[in-house]
C-alpha cells in the first residue's frame, strides 16, 4: 500500500521502474500459491509524460504494482522497518541526515520529521542522524558540561520521534575521537554499522573525545565529512555487515531552508549542478548557507555520481499526505528518493506566479562546456564529432546524415553547449529570414539531444536546457531576443517544451510545432511569421524525418 500511494502519485513511469531497480524493497517476498495468476508484465513502452488525469493515475498503479509483483516484494500490510539482514544481497543504501536547531523544534514537528526518517528507511534508505546545536561560546568544563547535556537531550528527542513512529533508533556515544589538538577527526564503524546491521537508527550528537579522555565540542559539518568519508570507503570484510555500502543522500534539515536564489524572491534554489554553479554561488553567499554549500561540494566529491544532496526544513521534512497530488502537500525527501529529481524543474521559467520553494537539490554534477559562435563542428581540437554524433543518433533513436548537417550547420554555429563527456547537447545556430543575411538573424535549436540513459535522470536535460535559456540574457547569443525551435507534433517531448516555452504555434501543413523563448511583447507579428518561415524551411537530417 505504501508503494502504490507513493509511487503512483508521486513518480512517472520511468520514475516508478529506476527507483524499484535501484532501491530494492526490503520486505519479505509473499508466499506463492500453486494457482496464483502470474505478475502483471511490464509495459513494452514507457511514456515519459503521463497526464495527471485519475485515468492516468490508474494506470500508473497497475503499471507499479506490476513492477513490484515482478520484483517478489509487496506485503499485504506495512511491517516495522526492516533490518539490513531483510534486504536483498545488494548495497545498503544510507543517507545522513543532519538537523540543525533540534532545540528549537517542537515536539510536533520533530515526531513528522522521525515518521519521514521511517517512511525512508521502509523505502530502503537507512539512515543516520546527526544533531547540529550552536558549539558553546565558552571552552570551560562547566559550559561544555551544560552544551553536552542539551545536545543529549536532543539527540533523546529524536530518538523517541522516531521510536513512536514504529521505527528503532538510539543514541550513541563514544564513536568520535580527537587527538590531543582536536584534530584530525576519527570515527568508531561498529558504533554506527552495529546499529544499522539491526535496522537502529543511529543519533549522535557532535562531541568527540580526545587523547586525555575528555570531551570537546566539533562541529555537525566535521562529523558529516568525517562519516562521507567512512561509508565511501566501507569495506564489508572488517565489518558486521558483508554488504557494501552506498551512501546515497545527505540531507541538511535546516530552519532556514536551502540555498537562497536571486531569481526566486524568498525561495531557494531548486537544483545545483554544483561543477558548473558553485564558483559563483560561494560569491553570493553568507556565512552559514556557504558553510552548508561547501560541505555538500566536498562531501559529494567523494561520492559517485548518483548520490546527491538534499537541504530543506524541517517543517517541509515533516509533511505527510504522500498520497495527494497537490505539489504543496509532496514530501520533498519521499519525492527526492522516488525520483532522484527536486520538486520543481530547475529549468522552467521562473515567473511572479512560480510556487516558491525553500528545499535544494545539490548533485556533484557534470561540468558544461561552452564553444561560441562561428565554432566549426568539424575543429577536433574543439568538437568530438563521431561522439556528438552518436549523441544525436542515441537520443532521437535515428540515423544522422551528417555529410548533410554539415553543409547545413558548420558555418552558422551561434553556440554548442557540451554537458560532460558528451552525455547531453544543445546544438544552436543562427538562422536568417527567406536565407537573407541583410536581415536580423534568429537564433535558433537545430538539436537537443540526451543521451537515453540520461533522459530523466540526473538532471542533465535541466542543466544543457537552462545553461541555453542563460545564454540570451548573458549575451552568449549577441542580439538575439530569445531561442526558437521546432518539434514534430507526436513527439513526447513537447509537453517539457510547452512548459519550458514563452509561446507555441502549429505549422500549418508541416507537421512541426514551432517554440520559442523570446518574451510575447517582443514578438512582433512580422518577427513571428520570420520564426515560422524558418522552422518550415529548414531541411531534417535525421533518417526518417
Amino acid at each position: 500500500d505504501l508503494y502504490l500511494s507513493v509511487l503512483s502519485s508521486t513518480s512517472t513511469k520511468r520514475e516508478a521502474k529506476a527507483y524499484i531497480q535501484r532501491f530494492t524493497p526490503p520486505l519479505s517476498t509473499p508466499p506463492t500459491q500453486p494457482d496464483a495468476p502470474p505478475p502483471t508484465p511490464l509495459p513494452k513502452s514507457v511514456k515519459q509524460f503521463p497526464s495527471t488525469s485519475s485515468d492516468t493515475k490508474a494506470r500508473n498503479q497497475t503499471y507499479v504494482r506490476g513492477l513490484l509483483e515482478s520484483n517478489s516484494t509487496v506485503e499485504p500490510s506495512i511491517a516495522p522497518a526492516p533490518s539490513v539482514h531483510e534486504t536483498a544481497e545488494e548495497d545498503i543504501h544510507v543517507g545522513l541526515v543532519k538537523i540543525r536547531d533540534v532545540s528549537h523544534t517542537d515536539d510536533a514537528m520533530l515526531k513528522g520529521v522521525g515518521r519521514t526518517i521511517c517512511q525512508l528507511q521502509r523505502l530502503g534508505l537507512f539512515t543516520i542522524v546527526v544533531v547540529d546545536e550552536v558549539l558553546p561560546s565558552v571552552t570551560g568544563s562547566e559550559a561544555i558540561a551544560k552544551w553536552r547535556a542539551d545536545a543529549e537531550k536532543q539527540a533523546d528527542r529524536i530518538v523517541s520521534a522516531i521510536d513512536v513512529e514504529r521505527g528503532q533508533a538510539r543514541r550513541v556515544d563514544g564513536t568520535l575521537s580527537v587527538d590531543s589538538k582536536g584534530s584530525p577527526l576519527k570515527v568508531s564503524p561498529s558504533h554506527l554499522i552495529t546499529p544499522l546491521s539491526r535496522g537502529v537508527i543511529p543519533v549522535l550528537y557532535p562531541m568527540a573525545y580526545n587523547s586525555n579522555q575528555q570531551l570537546v565540542p566539533i562541529t555537525a559539518n566535521e562529523v558529516v565529512l568525517k562519516l562521507t568519508k567512512l561509508l565511501s570507503t566501507h569495506c564489508p570484510q572488517s565489518s558486521p555487515v558483508d554488504q557494501p555500502i552506498s551512501l546515497d543522500r545527505i540531507i541538511f534539515l535546516d530552519p532556514l531552508g536551502g540555498i537562497p536564489s536571486f531569481d526566486r524572491p524568498s525561495g531557494a534554489h531548486v537544483f545545483i549542478n554544483l561543477e558548473q554553479e558553485y564558483d559563483d554561488l560561494k560569491n553570493q553567499l553568507s556565512d552559514h548557507h556557504l558553510s552548508n554549500l561547501s560541505t555538500l561540494r566536498e562531501a559529494l566529491s567523494l561520492l559517485p555520481p548518483t548520490s546527491s544532496g538534499v537541504i530543506t526544513t524541517p517543517t517541509l521534512a515533516a509533511a505527510h499526505n504522500l498520497s495527494s497530488t497537490s505539489k504543496r502537500s509532496k514530501n520533498p525527501l519521499i519525492h527526492n528518493l522516488l525520483t532522484d529529481k527536486p520538486l520543481i524543474s530547475s529549468s522552467l521559467p521562473v515567473q511572479l506566479s512560480s510556487p516558491a520553494t525553500l528545499t535544494t537539490l545539490l548533485k556533484h554534477g557534470i561540468p558544461i562546456t561552452i564553444y561560441p559562435s562561428h565554432t566549426k563542428l568539424t575543429d577536433p581540437s574543439k568538437i568530438n564529432l563521431p561522439r556528438l554524433a552518436l549523441l544525436i543518433e542515441d537520443s532521437f533513436g535515428k540515423k544522422l546524415d551528417l555529410e548533410h548537417y554539415l553543409s547545413r550547420v558548420d558555418n552558422n554555429i551561434a553556440a554548442v553547449i557540451v554537458a560532460g563527456d558528451y552525455e547531453g547537447a544543445a546544438i544552436v545556430t543562427w538562422e536568417y529570414p527567406s536565407e537573407d543575411k541583410t536581415r536580423q538573424r534568429v537564433c535558433y535549436l537545430d538539436k537537443f539531444a540526451v543521451l537515453k540513459r540520461s533522459q530523466g535522470t540526473g538532471g542533465v536535460a535541466d542543466v544543457v536546457f537552462k545553461t541555453m535559456v542563460e545564454g540570451v540574457r548573458n549575451g552568449l547569443f549577441e542580439g538575439a531576443e530569445g531561442v526558437v525551435w521546432r518539434s514534430r507534433r507526436w513527439n513526447p517531448v513537447n509537453k517539457w517544451y510547452f512548459e519550458r516555452a514563452k509561446g507555441t504555434y502549429k505549422i500549418p501543413g508541416s507537421g512541426w510545432t514551432m517554440f520559442w523563448t523570446t518574451q510575447d511583447a517582443e514578438v512582433s507579428q512580422k518577427r513571428f511569421e520570420e520564426y515560422a518561415e524558418i522552422c518550415a524551411r529548414i531541411e531534417p537530417s535525421l533518417s526518417d524525418e
